[in-house]
């Protein structure tokens, strides 16, 4: 890492400006609830019958632009994270009485279980700890820092979990705007290179992309060679996806920054589909997305990185939709 701060420097040069972020709000308070229905449920992949998915809570705390958490109805609001109780306890009947246990297990995919709070890390290690004790892999998806208390039970378990980090920018200014209590960059760089080092397996997504905003080619040249520099050889590739309250919450951002009017209409012709997992959703074109992967992979071959694109927001790659997936009738007012 010690290298790694000064090329960070050289490339991020070439970005525009933008006004420096307010500092965010405190971070909310725990409320305890019981869960009212059983707790494993199917995963974010379509057709992957055999990856399932727990929730240990409701919210999150990270509060970023173009979240999903933030969009849905059950939403409660920045303020409060619902933590379902016993979810360890729960999860190990569940198992036991499976008649086939699943391959694996995204912990909480609507949250994620690695937000700045103690109580939350804490369930998501216990959740881990049953999983791995009856053979079934943890998957978890994460912009936060794992603490070591943590981190420590990943490497006891690490034959069974994978940790999902999302990167979108290396440029702090930029992460804060978008994603103000994430961890910062350079940290979830140095915590991608300590979970290599304690062989954890660590999946890099750089989602979502947004068009002219973290799709320039500055930004993308520098979170590829930041990823390179602590072993990083493939990435994930996703472009954002538009509902109201996702545009409701990224719309201040861009409009304090004059692009979104230039964001938005990237969308304006795009697909609206009906995706697993996500709901009604505007995608960007589809040839629009094409433009952007290409660049994406094209600037990964340089540093030996290759590129997966992400199946879930691009829904419409790779042959006919399956029915869940199906257009829905042009609705403008859904989304605009």
């Amino acid at each position: 890492m010690t290298t790694l701060l000064p090329t960070l420097g050289k490339n991020l040069s070439a970005l525009p400006l933008f006004p420096q972020p307010a500092a965010p709000a405190g971070l909310p308070a725990i409320e305890w609830i019981e869960r009212r229905t059983p707790l494993l449920g199917a995963g974010p992949l379509p057709g992957e019958d055999a990856i399932l998915s727990v929730n240990i809570a409701q919210g999150c705390a990270h509060r970023c632009a173009f979240c999903s958490t933030r969009a849905r109805s059950m939403y409660a609001g920045d303020d409060v994270i619902h933590l379902y109780r016993d979810t360890p306890e729960k999860l190990a009947v569940e198992l036991r009485a499976c008649r086939q246990l699943p391959r694996a297990v995204y912990v909480s995919p609507a949250t994620d279980p690695f937000m700045p709070l103690a109580e939350v890390q804490q369930e998501a290690a216990r959740v881990v700890e049953v999983l791995a004790e009856h053979g079934v892999e943890a998957w978890l998806p994460t912009r936060g820092l794992i603490r070591p208390s943590v981190l420590s039970v990943l490497e006891r378990y690490r034959q069974r979990v994978k940790v999902i980090v999302g990167l979108t920018t290396v440029n702090r200014q930029l992460q804060r705007a978008l994603e103000p209590l994430t961890a910062p960059p350079r940290l979830r760089l140095r915590q991608i290179a300590r979970l290599h080092e304690l062989g954890v397996r660590v999946q890099v997504e750089t989602a979502p992309l947004i068009p002219g905003l973290t799709d320039q080619r500055a930004n993308l040249s520098a979170v590829l060679e930041a990823l390179a520099s602590v072993g990083v050889g493939q990435v994930t590739a996703g472009y954002l996806f538009l509902r109201p309250a996702i545009r409701d919450h990224l719309l201040p951002v861009l409009t304090e920054w004059g692009m979104d009017e230039t964001v938005l209409a990237e969308f304006a012709d795009g697909p609206l589909l009906n995706c697993d997992g996500l709901g009604a959703a505007r995608l960007l074109p589809k040839a629009r997305r094409q433009r952007g992967y290409a660049t994406v992979m094209a600037l990964a071959v340089k540093h030996g990185i290759s590129v997966k694109v992400c199946g879930l927001t691009n829904p419409d790659f790779g042959g006919p939709l399956p029915k869940s997936m199906a257009a829905v009738a042009p609705r403008p007012a859904l989304l605009w």
